[in-house]
Protein backbone atom coordinates (compact mmCIF):
# COMPACT_ATOMS: atom_id res chain seq x y z
CA UNK A 1 0.00 0.00 0.00
CA UNK A 2 1.22 3.12 -1.00
CA UNK A 3 2.00 6.02 1.24
CA UNK A 4 -1.26 7.87 -0.61
CA UNK A 5 -3.53 4.89 0.28
CA UNK A 6 -2.50 5.02 3.56
CA UNK A 7 -2.69 8.35 4.16
CA UNK A 8 -6.33 8.47 2.82
CA UNK A 9 -7.64 5.03 4.34
CA UNK A 10 -6.54 6.92 7.95
CA UNK A 11 -8.65 10.31 6.89
CA UNK A 12 -11.28 8.64 5.90
CA UNK A 13 -11.75 6.38 9.33
CA UNK A 14 -11.47 9.33 10.81
CA UNK A 15 -14.30 11.50 9.14
CA UNK A 16 -16.55 8.35 9.01
CA UNK A 17 -16.12 8.02 12.95
CA UNK A 18 -16.41 12.07 13.71
CA UNK A 19 -12.83 12.14 15.05
CA UNK A 20 -12.94 14.38 12.06
CA UNK A 21 -15.70 16.68 12.47
CA UNK A 22 -18.11 17.99 10.02
CA UNK A 23 -16.69 21.82 9.51
CA UNK A 24 -13.32 21.00 10.79
CA UNK A 25 -10.53 22.55 8.81
CA UNK A 26 -7.50 20.34 7.53
CA UNK A 27 -3.86 21.85 6.61
CA UNK A 28 -1.63 20.19 4.59
CA UNK A 29 1.78 21.05 6.85
CA UNK A 30 -0.76 19.69 9.72
CA UNK A 31 -1.30 16.52 8.27
CA UNK A 32 1.79 15.79 6.92
CA UNK A 33 3.66 16.27 10.83
CA UNK A 34 1.09 14.08 12.22
CA UNK A 35 1.49 11.20 9.92
CA UNK A 36 4.79 11.62 9.66
CA UNK A 37 4.73 12.07 6.25
CA UNK A 38 5.81 14.92 3.50
CA UNK A 39 2.56 16.89 1.79
CA UNK A 40 2.64 15.10 -1.33
CA UNK A 41 1.17 12.08 -0.07
CA UNK A 42 -1.28 13.93 1.60
CA UNK A 43 -2.27 16.09 -0.75
CA UNK A 44 -3.03 13.43 -3.31
CA UNK A 45 -4.56 11.82 -0.01
CA UNK A 46 -7.28 15.35 0.14
CA UNK A 47 -7.54 14.82 -3.50
CA UNK A 48 -9.04 11.78 -3.61
CA UNK A 49 -11.13 12.39 -0.89
CA UNK A 50 -12.48 15.37 -2.19
CA UNK A 51 -13.06 13.24 -5.23
CA UNK A 52 -15.38 11.03 -3.19
CA UNK A 53 -16.95 14.10 -1.32
CA UNK A 54 -15.55 13.58 2.10
CA UNK A 55 -13.97 17.19 2.09
CA UNK A 56 -14.68 20.66 0.45
CA UNK A 57 -11.28 22.36 -1.28
CA UNK A 58 -10.78 25.94 0.51
CA UNK A 59 -8.72 27.71 -1.93
CA UNK A 60 -5.26 28.61 -0.68
CA UNK A 61 -6.36 27.45 2.31
CA UNK A 62 -7.23 24.37 3.27
CA UNK A 63 -9.55 21.03 3.18
CA UNK A 64 -13.15 21.31 5.18
CA UNK A 65 -14.51 18.50 6.76
CA UNK A 66 -18.33 17.94 4.74
CA UNK A 67 -20.87 19.39 6.76
CA UNK A 68 -23.63 17.20 7.09
CA UNK A 69 -27.39 18.14 6.42
CA UNK A 70 -30.97 16.49 7.06
CA UNK A 71 -31.15 16.87 3.29
CA UNK A 72 -28.43 14.33 3.11
CA UNK A 73 -30.58 11.66 4.70
CA UNK A 74 -33.25 11.95 1.88
CA UNK A 75 -30.40 12.17 -0.70
CA UNK A 76 -29.15 9.05 0.53
CA UNK A 77 -31.64 6.94 1.26
CA UNK A 78 -33.34 8.65 -2.37
CA UNK A 79 -30.70 7.01 -3.79
CA UNK A 80 -30.84 3.19 -2.34
CA UNK A 81 -34.40 3.07 -2.62
CA UNK A 82 -33.82 3.57 -6.37
CA UNK A 83 -31.85 0.37 -7.12
CA UNK A 84 -31.25 -1.39 -3.61
CA UNK A 85 -34.89 -3.25 -3.61
CA UNK A 86 -34.22 -4.86 -7.19
CA UNK A 87 -30.90 -6.04 -6.02
CA UNK A 88 -32.36 -7.77 -3.31
CA UNK A 89 -34.53 -9.22 -5.58
CA UNK A 90 -32.76 -10.54 -7.98
CA UNK A 91 -30.31 -12.02 -5.27
CA UNK A 92 -33.44 -13.88 -4.47
CA UNK A 93 -33.50 -15.46 -7.62
CA UNK A 94 -29.00 -16.60 -7.75
CA UNK A 95 -28.41 -16.91 -4.38
CA UNK A 96 -26.39 -19.63 -3.62
CA UNK A 97 -26.91 -21.63 -0.10
CA UNK A 98 -23.10 -20.96 0.58
CA UNK A 99 -24.12 -16.85 -0.14
CA UNK A 100 -27.10 -16.96 2.30
CA UNK A 101 -25.34 -19.08 5.01
CA UNK A 102 -23.00 -15.55 4.36
CA UNK A 103 -25.54 -13.58 5.22
CA UNK A 104 -26.68 -15.31 8.19
CA UNK A 105 -23.47 -15.81 9.89
CA UNK A 106 -23.44 -11.82 9.25
CA UNK A 107 -26.66 -10.93 10.95
CA UNK A 108 -25.49 -12.87 13.87
CA UNK A 109 -22.26 -11.00 13.59
CA UNK A 110 -23.89 -7.87 14.43
CA UNK A 111 -26.36 -9.00 16.78
CA UNK A 112 -23.57 -10.46 18.87
CA UNK A 113 -21.82 -6.63 18.70
CA UNK A 114 -23.25 -5.68 21.52
CA UNK A 115 -22.49 -1.96 22.43
CA UNK A 116 -19.39 -2.37 19.64
CA UNK A 117 -20.85 0.16 17.85
CA UNK A 118 -17.69 -0.44 15.35
CA UNK A 119 -17.82 -4.26 14.96
CA UNK A 120 -22.52 -3.43 14.63
CA UNK A 121 -22.05 -0.77 11.37
CA UNK A 122 -18.95 -3.32 9.96
CA UNK A 123 -21.49 -6.57 9.86
CA UNK A 124 -24.54 -4.23 8.64
CA UNK A 125 -22.36 -2.56 5.79
CA UNK A 126 -20.82 -6.42 4.93
CA UNK A 127 -24.65 -7.51 4.68
CA UNK A 128 -26.02 -5.07 2.45
CA UNK A 129 -22.63 -4.84 0.11
CA UNK A 130 -22.64 -8.79 0.16
CA UNK A 131 -26.14 -8.59 -0.94
CA UNK A 132 -25.58 -6.50 -3.59
CA UNK A 133 -22.56 -8.40 -4.49
CA UNK A 134 -24.93 -11.21 -5.38
CA UNK A 135 -27.84 -9.36 -7.22
CA UNK A 136 -25.71 -6.93 -8.80
CA UNK A 137 -22.34 -5.20 -10.84
CA UNK A 138 -19.40 -4.57 -9.54
CA UNK A 139 -20.10 -1.03 -10.16
CA UNK A 140 -23.75 -0.77 -8.35
CA UNK A 141 -21.62 -2.20 -4.80
CA UNK A 142 -18.98 0.69 -5.25
CA UNK A 143 -22.03 2.79 -5.39
CA UNK A 144 -23.50 1.36 -2.59
CA UNK A 145 -20.19 1.05 -0.42
CA UNK A 146 -19.89 4.98 -0.64
CA UNK A 147 -23.63 5.30 0.46
CA UNK A 148 -23.56 3.03 3.39
CA UNK A 149 -20.41 5.01 4.64
CA UNK A 150 -22.13 8.25 4.35
CA UNK A 151 -24.51 6.04 6.10
CA UNK A 152 -21.94 4.94 9.07
CA UNK A 153 -20.88 8.29 10.08
CA UNK A 154 -24.39 9.58 11.00
CA UNK A 155 -24.56 6.96 13.46
CA UNK A 156 -21.37 8.43 15.10
CA UNK A 157 -22.45 12.00 14.53
CA UNK A 158 -26.21 11.78 15.39
CA UNK A 159 -27.66 11.83 19.16
CA UNK A 160 -29.80 8.44 20.16
CA UNK A 161 -28.75 6.60 16.82
CA UNK A 162 -26.23 4.47 17.79
CA UNK A 163 -28.12 2.04 19.64
CA UNK A 164 -30.13 1.78 15.92
CA UNK A 165 -27.79 -0.95 14.40
CA UNK A 166 -28.43 -3.06 16.98
CA UNK A 167 -32.09 -2.59 17.52
CA UNK A 168 -34.35 -5.39 17.39
CA UNK A 169 -36.31 -3.64 14.59
CA UNK A 170 -32.69 -3.36 12.81
CA UNK A 171 -31.94 -7.48 13.28
CA UNK A 172 -35.33 -8.04 12.62
CA UNK A 173 -35.57 -6.87 9.39
CA UNK A 174 -32.28 -8.34 8.05
CA UNK A 175 -33.20 -11.99 9.32
CA UNK A 176 -36.46 -11.65 7.34
CA UNK A 177 -34.81 -10.32 4.38
CA UNK A 178 -32.98 -13.98 4.16
CA UNK A 179 -35.72 -16.30 5.22
CA UNK A 180 -37.89 -14.84 2.14
CA UNK A 181 -34.11 -15.52 0.19
CA UNK A 182 -34.20 -18.63 1.16
CA UNK A 183 -37.81 -18.88 -0.02
CA UNK A 184 -36.74 -17.30 -3.20
CA UNK A 185 -39.58 -15.25 -2.83
CA UNK A 186 -38.32 -12.19 -5.11
CA UNK A 187 -41.25 -9.89 -4.65
CA UNK A 188 -41.11 -10.85 -1.03
CA UNK A 189 -37.40 -9.44 -0.06
CA UNK A 190 -38.64 -6.23 -2.77
CA UNK A 191 -40.96 -5.78 -0.54
CA UNK A 192 -38.94 -6.03 2.90
CA UNK A 193 -35.72 -4.02 1.33
CA UNK A 194 -37.95 -0.56 0.51
CA UNK A 195 -39.26 -0.86 4.25
CA UNK A 196 -36.08 -1.75 6.03
CA UNK A 197 -34.67 1.18 4.11
CA UNK A 198 -37.52 3.22 5.22
CA UNK A 199 -37.22 2.63 8.95
CA UNK A 200 -32.91 3.31 8.96
CA UNK A 201 -34.07 6.75 7.22
CA UNK A 202 -36.87 7.00 9.50
CA UNK A 203 -34.42 6.75 12.71
CA UNK A 204 -31.65 9.33 11.07
CA UNK A 205 -34.16 11.82 10.34
CA UNK A 206 -35.42 11.08 14.12
CA UNK A 207 -32.02 11.36 15.28
CA UNK A 208 -31.63 15.41 13.46
CA UNK A 209 -33.92 16.36 16.07
CA UNK A 210 -31.43 15.88 18.84
CA UNK A 211 -28.66 17.88 17.29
Amino acid sequence: MSLTDTVHDQLKAQILRVERSPGDVLYEGDLAAEFGVSKTPVREALRLLAHDGWVLVLPRKGYLVRPVELSDVRDIFGIRRLFEPTLAAQAARSATPAQLDELDALVTEQADAGTDLERALNAARRFHLALAGIGGSSRTRRILENLIDEVRRLHFLLPNVEDHITSAEELDAHRRLVEALRGRDADKVRELMHHHLDEVATALVKGFAGI
